[in-house]
């Protein structure tokens, strides 16, 4: 059991008695429902916004937070503002918000800005394998925390074992 958003709600209830015989439950009580949310926010509202700055400055767009205020969900201008000091601190923007030298590399890396930098700086100080190894460790979802669904994991191995 995992808690859903409401509209998981209906999709769940419908699915029930689909592939065998089955009813749906749901044990919560009306005002734990009436607290979920209808949909999940938008990713531009709930991930940070430096990656996303970075790439759209690698466009060569004149401003970042004009172009991320026609987006359908605009995100909080202080957080596309956060984004832009960041990439300033990091040196990836000047102080005019041009792409730097540093930012244009980092823009083509497939990691977070902050984790390109650490790239960077490994193969400049000739200890890369180190600080590559750290950078994926940071980069991928927390070993450690259980999956929701499950059949991400179980569907493979049953497919492979289907097989014996």
């Amino acid at each position: 059991m995992f808690p859903l958003r409401s509209c998981g709600f209906f999709w769940r209830r419908g699915r029930a008695g689909h592939v065998q015989p089955g009813e749906c439950y749901h044990l919560y009580p009306k005002c734990v429902y009436e607290a979920f949310s209808e949909y999940q926010l938008p990713e531009i509202l709930r991930t940070p916004l430096n990656s996303l700055c970075l790439q759209i400055k690698s466009l060569q767009v004149e401003s970042i937070g004009k172009f991320l205020s026609s987006a359908l969900e605009a995100p909080d201008p202080r957080a596309v503002q956060n984004a832009i000091e960041f990439l300033t601190t990091i040196g990836a923007l000047d102080e005019d918000e041009n792409l730097t030298n540093l930012g244009k590399v980092l823009s083509i890396l497939p990691v977070d800005p902050k984790l390109g930098k650490m790239l960077i700086m490994g193969a400049i100080f000739r200890c890369f394998d180190p600080v590559l190894t750290i950078v994926s460790v940071l980069s991928v979802r927390d070993p450690f925390l259980m999956l929701q669904d499950k059949s991400e994991v179980s569907r493979p191995i049953i497919l492979i074992l289907s097989f014996w």
